[in-house]
């Protein structure tokens, strides 16, 4: 055989193994960041002063995915029930069956209730926030995960409070 041979099969050889060490790294870091644990950035002043706009938190996935077991004063990341592109960030503030809270401005009430498989959001900064009392109770197969540390800006490193500053 030639060098030149020996050269491309050698070669072929290890682009075969990159691409096979690619897919498996590719495929396990999609498993763990979809049903396990990621990183989301926050944006808006919603959660202002517990998250400020821009802040990165660490988020899991198993209690929100498989579970339902986010409870009251956890922090949980959702696709937006108005706009399905967007993920918000709130505090729950009320389980499924329990009353709606009673100052809430949600227009389409149908019952005093929050119904079986939602929850209700609201975020910290309470004068300036989007969530359930504008758009209603959250349906849990919206749920994204639920945060449990703050890992950016190094200053404000630190595991998120279970109750809101206000």
């Amino acid at each position: 055989m030639s060098a030149f041979t020996n050269f491309a099969k050698r070669s072929l050889h290890i682009s075969v193994q990159i691409a096979k060490y690619g897919a498996i790294i590719y495929c396990t870091t999609h498993c763990i960041t979809e049903y396990v644990v990621d990183f989301t950035r926050c944006t808006g002043p919603s959660m202002m002063p517990t998250i400020h706009n821009d802040d990165v938190v660490l988020t899991e996935h198993i209690s929100a995915k498989f579970t339902h077991k986010v409870q009251r004063g956890d922090i949980v990341i959702f696709k937006s029930p108005t706009n399905p592109r967007q993920f918000m960030c709130k505090r729950v503030v009320g389980l499924e069956l329990d009353r709606v809270p009673y100052n809430s401005a949600w227009k389409f009430i149908r019952s005093s209730h929050i119904p079986k498989g939602h929850i209700w959001v609201e975020g910290d900064n309470y004068s300036n926030s989007s969530d359930s009392r504008t758009f209603g109770p959250v349906p849990f197969g919206l749920l994204r995960g639920r945060a449990v540390y703050k890992v950016w800006p190094v200053e404000r490193i630190g595991p998120l409070p279970a109750a809101p500053n206000r």
